[in-house]
């Protein structure tokens, strides 16, 4: 009988995670005492390595005596790991160690009774994510974590032993699978970025070598920071562009975010065909300081946050071209080597932009520069977007089967008659 049958016939019973497990977390030792990392012996685990893949091995590795004097809990294998916190999608993450380990005080360590499979409850864990995530979003503070407390809270359902050895096991060949195709999806976005790169150092030879070149600054007739008030769900205006609208080099309003502003405010930051729109501040050096082209299709009210710069152009320079003299490698290296850190994010400003140097050829020529590329970047383009597209459907996947296995949360809430997730 599958799991969610015998969630509708009450045949589940959910236990909290501190009924059936012991539980603890690890420390960070000293960084001043070598003596507790040389010489290294066990492995010492961060939450950057908590990715739903089993730990088999570190990137550090703390000593026997760090262990003795540092209260480091020795974790046998099959322990489940929990990430309290950590930047991105670290946070809520769940691994099992498959090597005797310890780890630092961000991860929450489960060491399971013989009543639970540690596959089974990782997997259980791994289905939870999103939810886990939405609890720890919820406590208020300057950062969502998770803790000891809500992990030990959190209920599972416990079935037979054989069902769940059945059930991970089922999952694990398909996840498998599933992390097999996702490689070779993504191999295929680093060849069609490849192209794209190798195409990009062609266009900067010929260009380089062949006109002068002159500082982005002699073109800009204005830069503009944008709006800074956060819109809030539900609210209704014009369309607010975020990075995730632009960082993929064009306006993309498959998600649009609309805010309520005033008047001057519309028209302060109101976006007008021709306006470049540069990435203010991004934790990927990649994107920070990518722009793109305001066309005539964007809805004339939309405006702009703060993590972008709309810049307005003189005359005598092309939207689309300075927007490819932007992406030459020698201009992405001004960008990149320059872009300051604050907080994890890197930043880029005025003074950056304008210091980089662009070739300059008569309008005309740019024209001409622009229709003979336009048709080759697209069709490259086109190729590294739909192997993009492809990967994401199959970083899809892994929810929908575990989402499949445990079925949906509502027949988990409908038999325990409470919320799965509660603190109570």
């Amino acid at each position: 009988m599958s799991l969610d049958a015998l969630l509708q016939a009450n045949r589940v019973e959910m236990v909290k995670i501190a009924d059936v497990a012991k539980t603890t977390s690890g420390t960070t030792p000293s960084r001043d005492r070598k003596d507790y990392w040389e010489p290294p012996k066990y492995s010492w685990v961060k939450t950057g390595e908590i990715a739903f893949y089993p730990i088999h091995d570190t990137e550090e590795k703390v000593s026997e005596k760090a262990i003795q004097e540092c209260s480091l809990p020795l974790l046998p294998p099959g322990t489940v790991l929990v990430a309290m916190y950590g930047q991105g999608k670290t946070r809520g993450q769940s691994a099992v160690l498959e090597v005797e380990a310890t780890t630092n005080q961000a991860c929450f360590a489960i060491l399971p009774n013989d009543s639970f499979d540690p596959d089974y409850l990782q997997l259980w864990l791994r289905c939870s994510y999103e939810r886990l995530r939405a609890l720890s979003e919820g406590r208020g503070g300057n950062q969502a974590n998770l803790n000891g407390e809500m992990l030990n809270a959190v209920e599972v359902p416990l079935i037979p032993n054989d069902e769940q050895r059945r059930i991970a096991a089922r999952l694990k060949a398909q996840l498998a699978a599933v992390e097999e195709a996702r490689q070779a999806a993504q191999a295929q976005v680093k060849e069609a970025e490849a192209l794209f790169a190798a195409m990009l150092r062609e266009i900067e030879i010929t260009l380089l070598g062949s006109y002068k070149v002159t500082p982005f600054s002699q073109w800009v007739l204005s830069y503009r920071n944008g709006f800074g008030k956060r819109p809030k769900m539900g609210e209704k205006g014009p369309i607010v562009l975020r990075i995730a609208d632009v960082s993929s080099g064009v306006i993309n309003l498959d998600d649009p975010r609309q805010g309520e502003v005033s008047p001057k405010e519309a028209e302060t930051y109101r976006l007008l065909p021709g306006d470049l729109l540069f990435v203010r501040v991004n934790g990927a050096r990649e994107i920070v300081g990518r722009c793109c082209v305001v066309d005539k299709t964007l809805p004339t009210d939309t405006i702009f946050n703060d993590h972008l710069i709309r810049t307005q152009l003189r005359e005598g320079l092309l939207p689309e071209f300075a927007q490819l003299c932007m992406s030459l490698p020698s201009a992405r290296m001004v960008i990149e080597e320059a872009a300051s850190t604050s907080a994890g994010q890197l930043t880029v400003n005025q003074q950056i932009l304008d210091s980089v140097e662009i070739p300059y050829l008569p309008i005309d020529q740019q024209l001409t520069v622009i229709k003979q590329l336009g048709q080759k970047m697209g069709a490259v383009e086109q190729l590294r977007a739909a192997a993009q597209a492809q990967l994401q459907e199959i970083e899809l996947l892994p929810s929908r089967l575990l989402a499949q296995a445990f079925e949906k949360e509502s027949s988990l809430a409908a038999p325990a008659a409470r919320n799965v997730y509660s603190q109570e």
